[in-house]
């Protein structure tokens, strides 16, 4: 059975609209945390040819108590802002229907659900890359998005221009050596974060810790550990989507991409305590209904029986107060 012309649009009409749709939304169901900084107020709009964030290089020096006499009171100006600069980072997805595509099936209806589960394993594509950047140093690849490695890296390691030779508060709090997986350990880096964060912030809220990321095996041992005091997680993160449980009232997420062997034996899982309010998504296109110029949707491809759908994201993540954040990366068992 060959399909009218009115049927052909119809089935075109749903590629273009699923492939139109989904990429961002590729985003907020890769893990939580995505799904996390990709809504306000957390994603920002952003312009120019880089992205650049004021960092407090220094406190200010003109202020202090005096008798409020005669006192020669401080005015020397200092400077205390500088910039952190980042390259924007492009994402691309492409699905593309063949006429044997359209040849295919007994009718519209046979066609357009092979239309939707091409265009549906396309985007599970694109969550498993988007999944796997988040954890893979932007060393390995300079075209892959800021990562969660590229936030926490180690001292001496420049991230946005600056390291913490310029700025020593410009720094994940790191742990490199603890392996045992349990309640005091963890917390021991917990509180310093819980101290640190309150009574800081900005528009979106305080820098205390709201949300920690593991792999499942990281989780399993200290919930094996807490076998008499586990908790269990918020409706809220429940209803997303992604399981995990509570360490003091937080959200622990299982991200089985974080890196870590997993073995019991191999001192490489990573576990992330992060201030959420203290990251943020930049993006120019692709995200807020906002599609960019090199989008096509339904383009028939020279010399061959093919129409191709191409989607793009111009985006970069971005950690603009690092210190409120930590990261052990030699948990074991």
């Amino acid at each position: 059975m060959t399909l009218s012309s009115s049927q052909l649009n119809e089935a075109i009409s749903v590629a273009h609209r699923l492939i139109a749709n989904e990429l961002a939304s590729s985003f907020a169901k890769a893990n939580y945390f995505y799904q996390v900084v990709t809504k306000a107020p957390l994603l920002k709009a952003g312009s120019g040819t880089k992205i650049q964030i004021p960092v407090q290089l220094a406190t200010n020096k003109a202020s202090g108590f005096f008798s409020g006499e005669y006192d020669t009171v401080p005015t020397n100006a200092n400077q205390q802002i500088t910039y952190a600069e980042f390259d924007w980072k492009f994402y691309m997805s492409n699905s593309t229907f063949n006429l044997k595509d359209f040849a295919t099936g007994t009718g519209s209806a046979a066609v357009k659900d092979l239309i939707k589960t091409k265009i549906a394993l396309a985007k599970q594509d694109a969550i498993r890359e988007l999944s796997e950047a988040l954890h893979t140093s932007s060393a390995t690849d300079a075209n892959s998005i800021n990562s969660l490695k590229d936030a926490a890296g180690a001292a001496g390691t420049a991230y946005g221009g600056l390291s913490d030779t310029d700025l020593p508060e410009w720094l994940f709090e790191r742990d490199t050596t603890t392996a045992t997986i349990n309640y005091a350990n963890i917390n021991n880096v917990f509180r310093v974060l819980m101290g640190r964060g309150q009574g800081v912030g900005d528009e979106t809220g305080t820098y205390t810790p709201d949300l920690m990321l593991s792999n499942s095996y990281t989780l399993s041992r200290f919930l094996s550990s807490q076998q008499s005091q586990q908790q269990f997680s918020t409706e809220k993160s429940l209803k997303s989507g992604f399981s995990g449980c509570l360490f003091n009232g937080v959200d622990w997420v299982v991200d089985e991409y974080c890196t870590g062997s997993g073995d019991g034996v191999t001192a490489d899982n990573e576990l992330y305590i992060l201030s959420t309010n203290t990251f943020r998504m930049f993006h120019k296109y692709g995200f807020s209904g906002s599609q960019s110029p090199m989008d096509t949707l339904n383009m028939r491809m020279p010399n061959q029986a093919a129409i191709s759908s191409q989607t793009y994201l111009v985006m970069n993540l971005v950690a603009i107060a690092r210190r409120y954040s930590a990261v052990f990366t030699a948990l074991t068992s």
